[in-house]
């Protein structure tokens, strides 16, 4: 090397030193959330460096903080193109697709992600934060403790476990943590908000209470504190109150998903205040801003129902030489609000049937993945697994083994309560004939109203939150389910919800006969039932039947022609 090199290397060794310098710097900044000064030493940083891959990473990381998002992916896809095989990058990404809802492209960064680093904890928490979202226990589980595993005290990792457990059905587990959690981070609102959600569903309503009116009364400004306050008919709202969350929703810098929820909010509010005038205001204002999050494709729906119809007019019968006695499947299904977690809280009340609640293995099993708006390939995939005779039979394995365990005292049977179930009966009685299949069954205006006045996990329902739309899904969801009722007619056990709760003891009875068993007083007595209960229909189940549901939409009548009409 000559001197010329010599000092060239030099040179660029000491501008090296001094990007890194100046970046902890900016860093350090960013840290303590003097943004713009980080703002300046990153942009000058970047100006000098265009290529740097930390500097493009940072300063994407800078403007999601800030909310800057569409900056924030730019920067990030310009990182990538330094470093194809940037995995801190890629991770990044992944979190902008989450923020904007493309869960299949942020799926596939995270999972690229850690496929190039599988030790890094920022990926794998993502991972399993994704995959609870998706509503997917045993992914969210399986990275969470992947996390916990690599950073036994990182607390991020610790509370995305805890969550994982909670839809796992590991309840008792997750509060311990919660509470430890708590204890150890008293500041963190976020493991507040996890241990009064987990006390809730474990039917301790009153600890849930006092940790929710507690964090409300110290800051009324916390949407997440402020949403389950109002669930509470016990609580009311002062002016200021309404008056602060009435200017969030009118802010056109509060997101989309922020006044959704402040809608729905109002809504419960002031119908348990018996103002029926301003409740359906908000309701359908906050679904209409639901709805314009993303539209519900019907035609590409009533195509696939229509396919599933066509495939089981010919498909042959599956041979099946052993049949299980022990955690054979009840599946209760129909129309979510249908009336299905009362039907499975009757019945898990019972010593021989264990409730596991809603439960995704079906759809995994058949290969369709997801069960509302499937894509082609997903279908597809359906379909070559119902007309191939090996893999159906893997089918009933897989689904078998992941039942089984949530079987942990060896009874008759494990219910599976995932309401859309009912679009797959065919595929059940094809692989699972020993199983039983209860289709419950409610009012159409009581339970479209009582889906419309709901608002679900994500995205999940879009259909719901269109009046119009969703009188048409539900007279899609008649069409099928006569197709299935008349093609196995006696297998099927019709569970009418008002018929159950004008005549509680004689369709209990009835239910308890359709699954061979003997009866047992407990299933009138369902309410005292301490099991995890996962739905909005928490707080219903934990009481005896009342009739106060039924019925409810005619006070918000004239605000529902839409509904009526499209259900004619």
């Amino acid at each position: 090397m000559n001197r010329h090199e010599r000092r060239k290397q030099k040179k660029n060794s000491s501008s090296n030193l001094q990007v890194q310098k100046l970046l902890i710097e900016a860093i350090k900044l960013h840290t303590q959330k003097k943004y713009l000064s980080a703002e300046k030493i990153y942009k000058d940083l970047f100006n000098n460096n265009p290529n740097n891959y930390d500097v493009l990473r940072h300063l994407g990381i800078l403007y999601q903080d800030l909310g800057k998002f569409e900056e924030a992916f730019k920067f990030f896809t310009k990182a990538l193109k330094i470093r194809p095989n940037g995995f801190e990058v890629l991770n990044n990404l992944g979190t902008i697709h989450t923020i904007n809802k493309n869960y299949e492209l942020a799926l596939k960064c995270f999972t690229k992600s850690f496929e190039l680093a599988n030790s890094y904890v920022p990926s794998i928490n993502n991972l399993a934060g994704l995959y609870h979202k998706l509503n997917r226990p045993r992914q969210a589980l399986e990275y969470a403790e992947k996390a916990v595993s690599l950073q036994d005290e990182n607390p991020i990792a610790i509370n995305q476990h805890a969550k994982a457990l909670i839809i796992n059905n590991h309840l008792e587990d997750a509060v311990e943590i919660l509470k430890k959690l708590n204890f150890d981070y008293p500041e963190n609102s976020d493991f507040k908000v996890n241990l009064a959600a987990a006390y809730r569903e474990l039917g301790d309503f009153k600890k849930s209470d006092e940790i929710v009116n507690h964090e409300f009364n110290k800051d009324y400004k916390s949407l997440s504190f402020f949403i389950p306050y109002v669930m509470s008919k016990k609580n009311k709202l002062k002016n200021k109150h309404i008056e602060y969350y009435n200017s969030q929703i009118d802010d056109d810098n509060s997101t989309k998903d922020d006044r959704v929820l402040i809608c729905h909010a109002l809504f419960n509010y002031f119908k348990n205040q018996n103002d029926p005038e301003k409740a359906i205001r908000y309701l359908v204002n906050g679904n209409k801003l639901q709805y314009s999050l993303k539209k519900f494709h019907f035609e590409d729906e009533e195509k696939y129902f229509l396919k599933i119809i066509n495939l089981f007019n010919v498909v042959p019968k599956l041979k099946i030489k052993n049949f299980v006695k022990i955690g054979r499947p009840i599946f209760i299904c129909g129309m979510p609000r249908s009336g299905t977690t009362l039907c499975e809280q009757i019945l898990s009340s019972h010593s021989e049937v264990h409730g596991a609640g809603e439960l995704s293995y079906l759809a995994e099993s058949s290969g369709i993945g997801k069960i509302i708006n499937p894509s082609q390939k997903e279908i597809d995939e359906f379909e070559q697994t119902i007309t191939n005779s090996k893999k159906l039979l893997n089918a009933r394995e897989k689904y078998l083994s992941l039942l089984n365990s949530h079987n942990k005292g060896n009874v008759t049977y494990v219910s599976d309560k995932m309401p859309h179930n009912f679009i797959l009966i065919g595929f059940i009685k094809l692989i699972l004939p020993e199983s039983k299949i209860i289709f419950c069954k409610r009012d159409p205006m009581d339970n479209c109203f009582s889906l419309y006045s709901h608002k679900f996990i994500e995205l999940s329902h879009q259909y719901s939150y269109d009046q119009e739309m969703l009188g048409k899904y539900y007279k899609l969801h008649q069409r099928l389910m006569n197709y299935w009722i008349e093609k196995y007619n006696e297998d099927i056990f019709e569970l009418d919800n008002e018929e159950l709760v004008n005549n509680q003891e004689e369709l209990s009875r009835k239910l308890v006969d359709f699954c061979d068993l003997n009866w047992e007083d407990n299933c009138l007595n369902f309410h005292l039932n301490k099991r995890q209960v996962r739905t909005a229909s928490i707080e219903q189940v934990r009481k005896p039947i009342n009739k106060n549901s039924i019925g409810a939409w005619k006070k918000y009548e004239k605000y529902l022609q839409d509904l009526m009409l499209s259900l004619k």
